[in-house]
């Protein structure tokens, strides 16, 4: 079940199902938000990052300073790597001409090797993080951000609600009053496999997640469902896209 080395493994299967369009939760919806009038600012935290880097260039349209971060030192060299174009690094073209699509490029592939380039100039940093530690981030990377976005991480980091609460307490205090919390996620799940390995999920209810996310000082602003979804080897009875306001 959950230790630290499958931290970001929930991570990646969201991330994998809505970059494949298996869910209605979509690239375009997180778009959507992301360019609408709730996400203000300039500074935006990926938690839980992974190796991935749907985050980042989706964001870039709209923020000029992007932050990434993940708890294992491999999923960071993995983005350190995308950023020095090392010749082994995981290609995302593929990811960026969906997203040039999105934008209204006439030239796809131009497009989206814009997009690849206008990430790399967004990201400011790759740093380490720790969903279950209060502060979340090392001190000396410490800050608050005008949004902080999470896909799948913060209900496969932890094995229960009360864990779910005290993480999305974490992660909240690095939104900036007034900035914004954008979640992805999945729901009633107490496990899910990969293979032949598995990990222990916190079995959300909506209840549970809403409740959370108010109790950490956030007004729910957008709240989109879908149930029914079957991906990998794991059936979550609802996957779940929030976005809201604190305080």
């Amino acid at each position: 079940l959950f230790t630290k080395n499958n931290f970001c493994l929930g991570c990646i299967w969201i991330c994998m199902a809505i970059s494949q369009g298996r869910l209605r939760l979509s690239i375009k919806d997180l778009r959507d938000i992301l360019r609408s009038d709730l996400a203000q600012g300039e500074t935006l935290l990926d938690v839980g990052s992974g190796p991935m880097l749907l985050a980042a260039l989706l964001a870039s349209g709209r923020f000029k300073h992007v932050v990434l971060s993940d708890l294992l030192e491999v999923n960071r060299l993995e983005l350190n790597k995308w950023l020095g174009k090392s010749e082994d690094a995981i290609d995302w073209t593929y990811r960026a001409e969906q997203i040039a699509a999105l934008e209204g490029y006439s030239d796809i592939k131009k497009g989206a090797l814009e997009i690849l380039e206008r990430a790399r100039s967004a990201i400011r940093k790759v740093v380490p993080c720790d969903i279950l530690e209060p502060g979340v981030l090392l001190e000396e990377h410490r800050e608050t951000f005008d949004v902080v976005m999470s896909n799948g991480c913060l209900e496969s980091a932890t094995t229960d609600h009360e864990s779910f609460r005290t993480a999305l307490l974490n992660v909240g205090t690095l939104v900036k009053p007034g900035g914004l919390l954008v979640l992805v996620g999945a729901g009633g799940l107490k496990s899910y496999s990969v293979g032949t390995a598995e990990f222990a999920h916190a079995n959300l209810t909506e209840d549970a997640l809403k409740h959370a996310v108010t109790d950490a000082g956030f007004q729910i602003k957008v709240y989109r469902l879908k149930k029914g979804v079957s991906f990998l080897e794991s059936s979550p009875k609802f996957m779940f896209l929030l976005a809201a306001r604190r305080a």
